[in-house]
């Protein structure tokens, strides 16, 4: 779990979550039923993840995909828990139709931008709760502290692999969405701290 607390309540329904949720100043990702406050994030944070849903958006117009980021919920797993991936991509029915105002079922990418807050839970232990959607293709982290993109992906077979991208110049891809982006411009203009 994230450093900071869960807000100290009696365990909710999805129903009491969605309710709360509509509710609250902040954001809450809901697991195990239990709420998560989601703490605000860096302008660094904020920029990498302007960019991608931008590059994202551009590069999957008039294509059956939709792209959200930050605010969208993610169901995981039958109802059972719920995050808020940093970028989310769907090419589900489904999702598409629009049904659900509330959530993402069916997810074909996420991509979550790794903090010092956050790296842990969104390399681990989000990961272990990401590969229960079985929608889900590629899982890619993206840094916000120093250039460094990792792309996982699910084989044929099930399994999940790994390919890291260190370097401005390189390229990397999004096999789930046919697509090959620059890393240099999910961090164009970003200054390191």
């Amino acid at each position: 779990m994230k450093e900071y607390a869960l807000i100290d309540t009696k365990p909710m329904s999805v129903e009491e979550y969605i309710e709360f949720e509509e509710r609250s100043e902040i954001r809450h990702e809901f697991i195990d039923n239990q709420l998560i406050p989601m703490p605000g994030t860096t302008r660094i944070h904020n920029t990498i993840c302007f960019l991608l849903r931008t590059l994202l958006f551009q590069l999957l117009k008039g294509k059956n995909y939709l792209v959200f980021s930050e605010n969208i919920k993610v169901q995981i797993e039958h109802s059972k828990d719920y995050t808020y991936p940093d970028i989310v991509v769907t090419n589900d029915p489904i999702d598409l139709d629009g049904n659900d105002a509330y959530f993402i079922k069916h997810p074909c990418v996420i991509i979550e931008v790794l903090s010092k807050t956050s790296r842990i839970e969104d390399s681990a232990d989000k990961f272990i709760r990401y590969k229960k959607i079985a929608s889900l293709q590629n899982y890619i982290l993206v840094d916000s502290e120093k250039v460094l993109v990792e792309v996982r992906y699910k084989t044929t077979e099930g399994d999940w692999e790994a390919n890291t991208y260190l370097s401005s110049d390189e390229h990397f891809p999004i096999p789930a969405l046919g697509l090959v982006l620059n890393i240099e411009d999910v961090y164009e203009g970003v200054k390191f701290l």
